[in-house]
């Protein structure tokens, strides 16, 4: 088995539009946002600086996986910050602990930061089953709300002190 490793963005810029396709296709393609805004917040992902920033899973010099720690990814919720994002794994590479590894570097990165919190909403599509998988996890649940696209999802967050 081939071992996946998790690296920030900064590391490989020109994995950038490959993510922002991802993103683009998962989450944006049904919103007037324009591909080049998403390939653009990419390549700031780069930035280790300031948030956003954003890890990627390679395996075999490919990237597999993505996760990112953001502010406002829950336009109802700008209070709330900063938010794990954009947890992506590649079908093919599921059920192999990836999104564990990507959710353990973005919580790094956080605590490396003095973070106290971080935050997520779950895809409406499988609420019960990503409510157990990060109940599992120690994030604890906070609220019922609506996503960005108007669907029912809940709001989770991970204390970090």
């Amino acid at each position: 088995m081939t071992s996946t490793e998790i690296k920030p963005l900064r590391d490989y810029p020109e994995f950038a539009p490959i993510l922002a396709y991802w993103s683009y296709r998962l989450w944006y393609r049904k919103r007037d946002i324009d591909f080049n805004f998403i390939i653009k917040s990419y390549h700031e992902r780069t930035d280790e600086s300031a948030l956003p920033v954003s890890r990627v899973a390679i395996e075999k010099s490919m990237p597999v996986g993505m996760a990112s720690l953001k502010e406002n990814d829950l336009w109802s919720r700008k209070d709330l910050n900063p938010w794990l994002a954009s947890l992506y794994v590649e079908p093919d590479f599921r059920e192999r602990g990836i999104a564990e590894k990507l959710i353990n570097a973005v919580i790094g990165k956080a605590r490396e930061l003095n973070i106290q919190q971080i935050y997520l909403f779950l895809d409406s599509s499988e609420l019960d089953v990503l409510e157990r998988y990060y109940l599992k996890r120690g994030w604890k649940y906070l609220e019922d709300t609506v996503d960005n696209d108007g669907k029912d999802t809940k709001i989770f967050y991970f204390p970090l002190s």
